[in-house]
């Protein structure tokens, strides 16, 4: 007896906006959490199906470079760090070749998909990304080997042993870098700025260490008087750019919500702000010999406390849709911030560095939380539920 086939019927508006046509194919997966349609297509430029070769050939380049500087310097024994290092050859290298296929797999997934967060991102954000993605790539890849230097003091190999370590850190790279390409959403991006500050923030604390910096300030770890104090810089400026991406992504995606437009353009014009001021402090160090970078730093960082008091105080107004919960967080982070500040300034309990550290945590959670929320009001106007219909040819 020859088996009744049934069909989903798919309302023409949910098939116009997923540009599906007639005839296409599709993939039902079924699980314990119900059944999942997913075009045949699409599946193709997944990551795990991604040629090898776009993380092999690369790597093989990487390693060829390499070996050829190593043999032209007639250098028979190569450190694992230090200044021409396997460490060197892998941050230099790998950052190039990464940015580069974080840069082809981003444009083609932006080109080809039909997910809303890449259909908002416009050309004039892509250098954004990219730049921040690759100065995060670099700082990553200076956190790793600067523990590597720690850990594995004096080692030093062989330089066909170095050309094929360097090319397996190649593949790594490589690997990981189309992955974000592939991969990369709002929740991402905001992952992305967290783990940007806290761990900058971390490697410029532990890099000085010896020189004691808590007795000054956190603006010590960005002076000439701290070890690599361009960490501490960098830090700031490559959260600014991922800021100033996001802040563009989400204002964007936030327009069919159709919220009042004069505050929103005020929240969008406070966090842009907010962000230049970012950007501002780590471009301009600290440093007393010159006086104005030292007068022109102060000046941007006191801009962002202005910044954070000015969102924080107007969010009921900025936001008049807010939740009760966003509410009173915000009343209980601006209730911390004043006893911090009173505990520094008239007790003369907590240090310059103790509440520098303190108000600058409670004030970035703040602006997580307010991303958090923006892009919980994102997602939800992006779910859509159609309802499905099964029938049979005959029906």
């Amino acid at each position: 007896m020859k088996s009744s086939k049934y069909y989903f019927e798919i309302p023409e508006q949910t098939a116009q906006k997923l540009k599906l046509e007639a005839g296409e194919k599709f993939t039902l997966q079924v699980d314990k959490n119900g059944i999942q349609l997913e075009k045949q297509g699409t599946q193709s430029t997944s990551f795990w199906n991604v040629s090898y070769w776009w993380n092999i050939i690369p790597a093989i380049l990487m390693a060829l470079i390499f070996f050829t500087y190593c043999t032209l310097n007639q250098a028979r024994l190569i450190p694992l760090t230090g200044d021409y290092s396997i460490a060197t050859g892998t941050i230099i290298l790998g950052t190039i070749m990464g940015s580069i296929l974080f840069t082809i797999f981003f444009i083609k997934t932006r080109n080809n998909s039909v997910n809303s967060f890449y259909r908002n991102i416009y050309w004039r954000n892509l250098p954004t990304i990219i730049v921040a993605v690759a100065l995060i790539l670099l700082v990553t890849l200076l956190g790793i080997f600067w523990i590597f230097a720690r850990v594995f003091y004096g080692v030093a190999f062989d330089h066909y042993t170095a050309t094929g370590m360097l090319f397996m850190f190649g593949i790594i790279i490589n690997t990981i870098m189309i992955n974000v390409a592939d991969n990369i959403t709002p929740t991402i991006l905001v992952d992305l700025l967290i783990l940007m500050i806290i761990g900058g923030l971390l490697i410029s604390m532990l890099a000085n260490g010896n020189r004691q910096w808590w007795k000054h300030n956190i603006s010590f770890l960005g002076t000439s008087k701290a070890i690599d104090s361009w960490q501490f810089n960098l830090t700031f400026i490559v959260s600014a750019l991922l800021m100033l991406a996001l802040v563009d992504y989400l204002f964007v995606s936030l327009k069919p919500l159709h919220w009042p437009r004069l505050r929103t353009f005020a929240l969008r014009g406070l966090l842009t702000l907010l962000a230049i001021d970012a950007l501002a402090v780590g471009l301009i160090s600290n440093n007393r010999q010159i006086p104005w970078m030292h007068y022109w730093h102060d000046q941007f960082a006191w801009a962002m406390a202005l910044v954070i008091i000015l969102l924080i105080g107007g969010i009921k107004w900025l936001l008049p849709r807010i939740p009760n919960s966003f509410m009173w967080n915000s009343y209980l982070i601006v209730f911390l911030i004043i006893v911090v500040s009173f505990l520094f300034r008239h007790v003369h309990y907590l240090s310059l560095t103790a509440f520098e550290i303190l108000a600058s945590a409670l004030s970035f959670s703040w602006i997580m939380m307010l991303f958090q929320y923006l892009l919980d009001s994102i997602n939800q106007n992006n779910q859509q539920v159609v309802q499905l219909k099964i029938k049979k040819p005959n029906q």
